[in-house]
């Protein structure tokens, strides 16, 4: 009978101990594009790949005023036909008792374009609300030092999106791409106004989202507080 000694015998296991741990992490890749998915938005971290796409591009971090706050944060603002082309900055009640939130504009030119703004934005909080029923979602206890995750989103003339930049971090990547997932579905629109192209061609939408845990039945599962805001560059 044959042997093998008992150095070859190790050697051949530890060879195949690599041909095996080679297989798992080819296995930990992501899976490429299917065939005939067409176009995918692109999604950068490093703003410096970027032109002209500066960090907080509408300045809504900037701190206000005196007294701004109290226009800019009003949550119990009704909002009517055409509201949002007379008052940007000001936050309108959406949602629900159970899940409460708030939709508002961020600067004059998303304003000015109101109601192609406002299908944008009642778009996203209306899939927000579809993904935070989920149980991924929904069994998330955020932190109360949660900061808004920040996107721009960058629509071509045609009214399909192009690209998704993550701005701002919000300090837990769940939440972070639940925005990016939220956009991908949502941001589209058939016959976008030209008056309201960026100088580049495109349409540059900045997302900013803060979301709250609200409240849970069962300590378990949550509903949330969502804050949605919508600025065009």
């Amino acid at each position: 009978m044959n042997r093998i000694p008992g150095k070859r015998f190790f050697t051949a296991a530890i060879l195949a101990a690599a041909i095996f741990a080679a297989g798992c992490a080819a296995d930990d890749k992501p899976p490429p594009p299917a065939p005939g998915a067409g176009a995918q938005p692109k999604l950068l971290s490093d703003l410096s790949t970027v032109t002209d796409a500066p960090i907080d591009p509408l300045g809504i971090n900037t701190v206000p005023a005196t007294g701004e706050g109290i226009v800019h944060e009003s949550p119990d603002v009704s909002r009517g036909p055409g509201t949002f082309e007379r008052d940007p900055n000001i936050s309108f009640d959406a949602g629900t008792e159970k899940n409460p939130g708030t939709e508002r504009l961020l600067n004059d030119k998303a304003a000015k374009f109101g109601n192609f703004c406002e299908v944008i934005l009642d778009r996203l909080f209306a899939r927000l609300e579809l993904a935070e029923k989920t149980d991924e979602i929904s069994r998330t206890k955020l932190p109360t030092d949660l900061k808004p995750v920040i996107v721009t989103a960058i629509m071509d003339k045609h009214g399909q999106l192009q690209e998704i930049i993550l701005e701002q971090h919000s300090g837990k990547a769940k939440i972070d791409n639940l925005l990016i997932d939220v956009c991908k579905k949502a941001i589209f629109y058939e016959n976008p106004p030209p008056d309201a192209l960026s100088d580049d061609g495109n349409y540059k939408f900045t997302i900013k989202l803060r979301l709250e845990n609200f409240a849970s039945m069962d300590e378990t599962h949550w509903s949330f507080k969502t804050d949605i805001s919508l600025g065009l560059g």
